[in-house]
Order: structure tokens, then C-alpha cells, then sequence
């Protein structure tokens, strides 16, 4: 869709301004009509955009100085089917019943007030995200242009208010258009770097650098690495899963799951490892500038962390939006949500995130992976396994009722024993594992809580 005030709509009508505004909303506090739905191909490139970020490769670097090759090959491994086989279960729902992760939530044994703390939780890891690739970009482009680096945290606060004026739309075509000049650097790097440094690497399965922790142990602690990650983006794919539909289930899977996951942790990842040993480095916005030189190496780095961004601001806002209409009574416009999170992305620039981020992330993955186990749970286990509640999943104010004890205390009750395990057990495969205790703490807290109520607070009679 053009981003021109004239707009067509789906049966190819001018729209009005009401409808423009609702094209803006992308439906974030209701369900998804069919005529919005799109291609699972559109979906697709932008998940892509989501494994573009540099995230992914550092992290590769650092797994694999922290616990060698063979234990980082073995967790990805293990991580790719686990976060394979949640988001599975989470975008099926999503794209059968066209909700995104707050309004499946709700429905899911948490209650319309009840699933505020997740939402606001949820959009409060995309600002921090948002700051944290904000102030790579900055960092990048002051090493051409030397303007105080307050100016370009501002200036890249600010560029992702237009960049996704026009929601999924926009999104979708951002990324179509970056993605080849993506794709073209990346190669460019991997090849000056094969040149540079003598070939393919020799021991890309099976180097083991100094003081590296290998065996079981390291397959615990990669786990622990990705644990953020695989309790995230099941929540996170469902956000843009419901704009694929219910059509050519297998397909859609493909296009938007197994794809983009074994691109994330077999190449993205991978990527990381493939780039430290052959330059010493895990840091891509070094190492990218040495192989690209420096005006390619900021243009690499703007283009991932634009399109990483690009999904970090439009997941917060649609967090965002349902935390304000629930805990204010307010329903502002998407775009406010999306000026909230490039403000608080500024802030927390100046505050220099970078720095302080590490402990956030530890318990961030303990949060997540508890709240996906409770989703999941509610979607295989009480509806299917049980027959606790039927007929498609509720989402409206009226119909539900205002908190539904069974996901809260279910929530609550995993996060605090995750993060007791995390933080006051010694043992080092407990403290990694820490998160994927609380989600099976989640999972049969969740059920017995809905066998003992019954499914009664599901929805209002």
C-alpha cells in the first residue's frame, strides 16, 4: 500500500480518512478482519528482517568463546526445535483467529485487565531493544559524521515514527526493499573475509577457544543464552502470523515458522561463529567496518539495525496500545504508542543501555518463557487435552471476565521460582536452565488452576 494520502482498500475503493486511520491501527484492540490478511511471503520477509539484526551474530561470537563449537552447534540445535515446536502452537491460534499476542493472552486464561502486566512487560522489552540497536546506529554513523552523539540518538529515536506510520504495510515493504542491498554486503563481508584470513575456517564445528566451558555444562549455558529468545519470538511471530490466515496451514508454517527460525539458528547464529574466528572479534560493528571498509560498514549496520528496529517499535506499540486502553481507559492511535517508545528509547540511549542491560535480559527470558508456557498451555492442554473451554478463543471487554485467576497466578507463581532458582541456587545447570523450569512450572500450574475453576472465568455467561 502506498503511504500516499489516497489509499486503496481491500475491495479497491478510495479509502476515507476513518479508514486510513484504521489501516494505521493494524487492528491492535480487535480481531483482524479477513480482507486485511496477506501473503504468507509478505509475512515472511518481515520475520527475515527480525534475524538480520546483529544480535545474532555477537551472540554467536560469544557462545562460542564462552562454551566452544560442538556445545553451541548442540543448544542452537536443541533451541531451534523448542522455539519451533511453541511458535507453532502460538501463530496457528493467531492466524486462525486473527489475534495478536495481548488479545490471545487474554483469552487464554488471563481475563481483559488481567494480561495488562504481560502487555506492559512485552512492550517494555521492545523499548529496551529499541534503545539497545538505537545506539548501535548511532555509534555507527558518528564515526562519519561527528555531531555529538546525543544528536544521533535523537535522530534515530525519532526516524522510526514515519517508518511505520502505516503499520504492517509499511513494515512489509521496508523490508522487501532493504533486504537486497542486506543480502549483497553480507556477501561481500563473507567472501573479503575468506580472502583476508585463508579460507573456510578450519574448526567451525569443533574449536574449543581458551578457558571455554564445553560438554553438557555448555549446551546448558547456550540454552540459557537463548532462553530470552525462545520465550520471546513465539509471542512475538504471533504479532504478524495473524496477517497470513488460516489458509494453506502447512505452507504458512513454512513461510512464517521453519523458515525464518532455521535461517536464525543456522545461519544467523552461526554467522557469529563463522566471523570470530576468522577475525578475533564479536563484535560486528567492528569487524563488518574492517571487512567493508567504513562507508559500507555503517551502511551494513544501519540497514540491520533498521530493519531489527523496524519490528521492535511496531511489537511495543501494539503492546503498548492495549496497556493504555486497559490501565488508562484511553485508546490512542498507534502512532502515540509507536512516539512513546521512540521517547523512552532516547532516554534510555542517554542512559547508555548497553551498559546496563545484561540483568534485564537474565530475568526478561524467565518472564517470557513462564508467559508463553501459560499461552501454551491454555491451547494445547485446557482447550484441546481437557475440553475446558470451547469455540474460538474470546477477546472482547464484554464477553470476558475482568481478571481470570488461572494465568496471573500461574504467571506469578513460575517467575518467582524461576528467578529464585536464577538467583539463589549455586548450581550452574540450574541458575541456566532457570527459565525452562519456570515454563514447565507454568504449564501445570496453568492446568491445574483451569481444572480446579472449571474454565468458569473464562467467559461471562
Amino acid at each position: 500500500m502506498s503511504t500516499q494520502v489516497r489509499t486503496t482498500v481491500a475491495h479497491g475503493t478510495t479509502a476515507t480518512p476513518e479508514e486510513r486511520a484504521r489501516l494505521r491501527e493494524d487492528y491492535v484492540r480487535e480481531r483482524l478482519p479477513a480482507a486485511r490478511r496477506r501473503s504468507g511471503g509478505a509475512v515472511m520477509m518481515v520475520l527475515v528482517g527480525i534475524i538480520t539484526a546483529f544480535f545474532f551474530p555477537t551472540t554467536g561470537g560469544d557462545y562460542l568463546l564462552s562454551y566452544g563449537a560442538a556445545a553451541t552447534w548442540i543448544g542452537l540445535g536443541i533451541g531451534f526445535v523448542l522455539i519451533t515446536a511453541l511458535t507453532l502452537v502460538t501463530t496457528s491460534a493467531a492466524a486462525r483467529e486473527g489475534l495478536n499476542s495481548d488479545l490471545l493472552t487474554r483469552g487464554c486464561g488471563y481475563g481483559y485487565a488481567g494480561s495488562a502486566v504481560t502487555a506492559l512487560l512485552y512492550g517494555a522489552t521492545f523499548v529496551i531493544y529499541a534503545a539497545l540497536e538505537g545506539q548501535i546506529l548511532a555509534t555507527s554513523i558518528e564515526q562519519v559524521w561527528g555531531l555529538p552523539i546525543g544528536v544521533w540518538y535523537v535522530v534515530v529515536g525519532l526516524v522510526f515514527i514515519p517508518l511505520t506510520w502505516y503499520g504492517m504495510t509499511q513494515l512489509s515493504l521496508t523490508m522487501w526493499i532493504s533486504f537486497p542491498i542486506y543480502l549483497v554486503l553480507i556477501v561481500v563481508a563473507i567472501v573479503t573475509a575468506l580472502n583476508r584470513h585463508g579460507g573456510f575456517p578450519a574448526h567451525l564445528f569443533n574449536a574449543v577457544p581458551p578457558h571455554a566451558i564445553t560438554g553438557a555444562a555448555g549446551v546448558a549455558g547456550v540454552l540459557g543464552g537463548v532462553a530470552g529468545t525462545i520465550g520471546l519470538n513465539p509471542l512475538e511471530f504471533s504479532d504478524y502470523a495473524r496477517f497470513a490466515g488460516p489458509q494453506a496451514p502447512r505452507r504458512r508454517a513454512l513461510l512464517t515458522v521453519v523458515l525464518p527460525y532455521a535461517l536464525m539458528f543456522f545461519v544467523a547464529f552461526p554467522l557469529g561463529i563463522f566471523f570470530t574466528l576468522i577475525t578475533g572479534q564479536t563484535n560486528p560493528g567492528i569487524y563488518f567496518v574492517g571487512l567493508l571498509g567504513l562507508g559500507f560498514g555503517v551502511v551494513f549496520a544501519w540497514v540491520t539495525q533498521v530493519r531489527i528496529n523496524l519490528t521492535n517499535v511496531y511489537s511495543g506499540s501494539v503492546a503498548l496500545s492495549n496497556v493504555f486502553t486497559r490501565a488508562l481507559n484511553w485508546s490512542p492511535s498507534r502512532i502515540v504508542s509507536v512516539a512513546v517508545i521512540a521517547a523512552g528509547s532516547v532516554g534510555l540511549m542517554f542512559a547508555n543501555i548497553l551498559t546496563h542491560l545484561l540483568s534485564f535480559l537474565e530475568w526478561d527470558g524467565i518472564f517470557l518463557l513462564s508467559w508463553v508456557g501459560t499461552v501454551v498451555c491454555d491451547l494445547l492442554v485446557v482447550r484441546r487435552l481437557m475440553g475446558l473451554v470451547r469455540g474460538r478463543i474470546e477477546c472482547d471487554r464484554e464477553r470476558l471476565w475482568l481478571i481470570n485467576p488461572v494465568g496471573p497466578v500461574a504467571l506469578a507463581l513460575a517467575v518467582g521460582t524461576g528467578s529464585a532458582l536464577h538467583y539463589a541456587v549455586s548450581n550452574v545447570y540450574i541458575k541456566d536452565l532457570a527459565g525452562f523450569i519456570a515454563f514447565g512450572v507454568a504449564v501445570v500450574v496453568h492446568a491445574l488452576l483451569a481444572r480446579a475453576t472449571r474454565g468458569r472465568y473464562y467467559v461471562r455467561n
